[in-house]
């Protein structure tokens, strides 16, 4: 075991011993209950509902295919990451496979996976609230929110398995609704429209599908309450059943008119319950990387109860719930925030494979790790790019978007988090201060 403050990294190909959490049972999770959670963590029919629309305004009925293309990158880094994970099993996932390397990369990273947590889990809550209460009034809906929210923290906290077995839920609603879409279309209940779209269409429908993989590195933060293997069958089988979801839903979502796929009462059970069992798989990478990194001690000194899983659950909770706050100032400036979080993704899903590089045991490997480096760079500079402009999104100010201000901002925020307590030396003395 790895002591609470020690930059020592475990030994390869070993797990670290970490205390159980509170309520925890010794059976561990099942390679079935992990891609239950993994599946969850994606939202994968919430997210067809957003991006599907968008891409087959750019290409039509090409956009299957755009979620085919969007999966090498996706592929790819999930491959990394399983090899990462493979070699140093760890609660901290990307923040512990980069810092061992690159401390203060990887506590940029380690940054980035906390916020994303915090605010995706804030979005998911709200978007669970509107879907099951669509004309109350907003208060109503952000108390809604918070409740979603703390149960999920709740049962993730003391039954993590009853939580995988309430996701699969989930996931027998977005099978239905994938049999349902495929129907519509054999069946020709729906007219696909016509592939269309130039190149720079084309690349820009890429941008929009490739983050909808986003969510299946949640099992990675589990590794150490799952069966031996298990995470790297998960993430395969996650991500073949996310294409599958994505191709077939977004053929559906293609049509000309999409109304008796958006209408249908087994798609929309899916989007619904798509969006409130993300909650509680989003809430369990955040909180354990929070808690890896109190852990090593590279947070203040004065949030050492984060090393306890229940205040770390607790702390993301608070954050997550305050977070749709910013409702009551601006429901733009909300929603702004999320669509922010693709940058980040992006940045830890970069430093993830560079590390994979890095430490890759064949060429074959290693190139395709750089290779993954170098698409996630050109994809995420790309989105970084488009967020600048001040018709992306909600906001502007002085005539540059409001989303790319937030990026700045929040990176901002984790390149110095990182100067002030990434370093070797944070550790050593067991947090900064």
């Amino acid at each position: 075991m790895v002591a609470p403050g020690s930059t020592t990294a475990p030994p390869r190909g070993r797990r670290e011993e970490r205390p159980r959490r509170p309520g925890a049972s010794a059976p561990r999770l099942t390679t079935a209950q992990g891609t239950a959670l993994a599946l969850s963590a994606t939202a994968p029919w919430y997210s067809i509902m957003v991006t599907a629309p968008l891409i087959a305004a750019l290409v039509g009925s090409g956009t299957a295919a755009v979620y085919l293309l969007a999966a090498i990158p996706a592929a790819l880094v999930a491959a990394g990451m399983s090899a990462n994970d493979r070699r140093d099993p760890h609660k901290g996932s990307v923040y512990a496979w980069v810092r061992h390397r690159l401390p203060r990369t990887g506590w940029l990273a380690g940054f980035c996976l906390a916020s994303t947590g915090v605010i995706a889990t804030s979005g998911m809550a709200h978007v669970a609230a509107d879907l099951l209460i669509p004309s109350a009034p907003a208060a109503l809906k952000a108390c809604l929110a918070a409740a979603l929210t703390g149960v999920a923290a709740l049962i993730d906290l003391y039954e993590l398995r009853l939580m995988a077995a309430l996701q699969y839920l989930a996931i027998i609603a977005g099978v239905g609704a994938t049999i349902v879409c495929a129907g519509l279309v054999a069946g020709g209940g729906v007219r696909l429209a016509p592939m269309a779209g130039s190149p720079l269409d084309w690349f820009h429908a890429v941008l929009l599908a490739v983050f909808a993989y986003w969510g299946f590195d949640a099992i990675f933060a589990l590794t150490e309450v799952t069966s031996a293997g298990a995470p790297q069958r998960v993430t395969a089988l996650t991500v073949v059943g996310l294409i599958g979801f994505f191709a077939v839903g977004g053929t559906a979502y293609s049509a000309v008119d999409p109304t008796p796929v958006t209408g249908h009462l087994v798609v929309r059970i899916a989007v619904v319950s798509s969006a409130i069992m993300s909650l509680g798989s989003t809430l369990v990478p955040t909180a354990r990387g929070i808690e890896a990194m109190a852990d090593a001690g590279q947070i203040p000194s004065w949030a050492g109860l984060l090393r306890r899983t229940s205040w770390a659950t607790a702390v993301v909770t608070t954050a997550s719930v305050a977070w749709a706050g910013l409702l009551l100032i601006s429901e733009g400036l909300f929603t702004d925030t999320v669509d922010a979080l693709s940058v980040l993704v992006g940045l830890y899903f970069t430093a993830s494979s560079l590390i994979a590089a890095l430490r890759a045991r064949s060429q074959r490997e290693r190139w395709a790790q750089v290779a993954a480096v170098a698409l996630m760079v050109v994809i995420t500079t790309a989105v970084a790019i488009q967020m600048l402009d001040p018709a992306y999104g909600a906001t502007a100010v002085g005539g540059v978007g409001g989303v790319g201000l937030i990026v700045v901002g929040l990176s901002a925020l984790g390149v110095a988090g990182a100067l002030r307590y990434g370093g070797p030396e944070s550790g050593a003395r067991g947090g900064a201060r």
